[in-house]
């Protein structure tokens, strides 16, 4: 068996070297190492003088992505694949595409921003979705613990970086596209490139593999909608095909319930009950799974008490999902505690103010995870958005009905303390996160535990 890596100090005598820039490290200086100690064959990005390095460019990342593969046996052409892609809704969609697979009879692994599951093993990752040496590892593993199934996220920085080359997939689906990930991707239009190719080389590579991926795409979604025009896509609308709490399946409404809050998440809904239908999964199975669904960590989880308050928290990070929550919880008097990260998209911070400054009774913005960017300053840019929306008369709060509380523990409490029965207090933005990242410093910090510590 091949072995295979992109780290210096793991090749051993005969090793595949991988030398490729990374964000901290550029592999090109270890070469001479990897060579040293008995790399067969390097890959470079780069030229370099020596014989035994092969220069492939661009192509480098592909390769490591089809020599991983092999390394671990090809897993992915065993396994089921499953891809979702979209910029929210992908963790949900995930959860109920492995819920309603398993409550069929297949043994689904999952992976994505909660880390890797299969069968109550959890594994955490340092990305959404990981490097392609990472990912064909883990494969292998479920695949051989008895694996039928593998539901992936898959973001816009693993398709650009091609850390899911490799992988042969059945199944992929698009969500949605919004503001987010611009600080990465240089234009709106890149950003949905990027996630395009899981429609386009991705799924050619894997009809050269002798699989006939489903291709599912959101016809009632501008970015969706142009996925149609590539071979083999196919489309759903969430306008067309859920009417009340019924749905369409292969043309026939069915009454459904699933125990999840909020009207956006039908558009989840509807793309995990597509995917599993296109994979052979019947109706009838799929309408009773759908009641027995457990919901997802951070994902509009209920801090449950006494006091007759409605607590959400939720991961709702960006525009379009803080927007798409706080439609679905209108009715109430609402207070919304959220910030936006550090070190990430600046320009959707004054978006997000005016967004929870329009939909919102009263809004406390405080910190977030703020890494090596100054907290005030983020704060700040976050509040230009929410005062402007305030001074064009769009906005619902005054401004007496918002505070700026840099500490997020404060913030919480400051929330919870202040509403009256029958309200609603959403914390947004961390979710199913535990910890905060001050500097460079990450220590633990549950939205979770803040808010039932202040309903005691």
């Amino acid at each position: 068996m091949i072995h295979v890596t992109a780290n210096s100090k793991e090749v051993k005598p005969g090793s595949v070297f991988f030398a490729l820039k990374g964000a901290k490290f550029d592999g090109h200086q270890f070469i001479r190492e990897a060579l040293d100690k008995g790399a067969s064959q390097v890959y470079s990005e780069e030229p370099f003088a020596d014989t035994r390095v092969k220069c492939v460019g661009k192509s480098a990342r592909k390769k490591l992505g089809e020599f991983a593969a092999e390394m671990y046996g090809n897993p992915t052409r065993q396994l089921k694949m499953i891809g979702v892609t979209g910029t929210s809704g992908k963790t949900t969609t995930t959860y109920l595409i492995q819920h309603l697979l398993n409550a069929s009879g297949a043994r689904c692994a999952r992976l994505g921003t909660n880390g890797a599951e299969f069968e109550g093993k959890q594994m955490d990752t340092l990305n959404t979705t990981p490097d392609a040496l990472s990912l064909q590892k883990w494969f292998r593993e479920v695949l051989d613990a008895g694996a039928s199934h593998v539901v992936m996220e898959v973001s816009s920085h693993s398709l650009d970086q091609d850390r899911v080359w490799g992988i042969v997939w059945d199944a992929a689906v698009f969500l949605n596209l919004s503001h987010e990930h611009l600080d990465y991707h240089p234009t709106f239009d890149e950003y949905f490139a990027a996630k395009e190719r899981l429609f386009t080389d991705h799924a050619a590579y894997s009809r050269s593999l002798n699989k006939t991926p489903v291709l599912l795409t959101r016809l009632d979604h501008e970015y969706g909608a142009k996925l149609l025009k590539h071979v083999g896509v196919m489309s759903y609308s969430v306008k067309d095909s859920i009417r009340g709490q019924t749905i369409n399946i292969s043309g026939t409404f069915h009454l459904f319930y699933c125990p999840l809050y909020g009207s956006f998440q039908n558009e989840n809904i509807l793309a995990a009950v597509n995917v599993v239908s296109h994979l052979g999964i019947p109706a009838e199975k799929i309408i009773v799974a759908l009641r027995s669904f457990p919901g997802v960590p951070g994902r509009m989880e209920q801090v449950h008490n006494n006091r007759d308050i409605l607590v959400f928290v939720d991961y709702a990070h960006k525009p379009e999902a803080l927007e798409k929550v706080l439609q679905s919880i209108q009715g109430k008097r609402i207070t919304t505690v959220f910030g936006c990260g550090g070190d990430r998209d600046k320009s959707k911070r004054p978006l997000m103010g005016a967004i929870a400054a329009r939909l919102s009774d009263r809004v406390i913005i405080t910190s977030d995870n703020p890494r090596t960017e100054n907290p005030e300053q983020i704060l700040r840019e976050v509040e230009a958005g929410l005062v402007e929306c305030i001074r064009n008369g769009q906005a619902r709060i005054t401004p007496t009905c918002y505070q700026v509380i840099e500490d997020r523990r404060v913030a919480i409490q400051t929330a919870i303390l202040a509403a009256g029965k029958g309200e609603i207090v959403l914390i947004a933005g961390k979710g199913h996160e535990d910890y905060q990242i001050i500097g460079t410093t990450k220590r633990h910090f549950d939205d979770r535990e803040e808010a039932r510590n202040a309903l005691r």
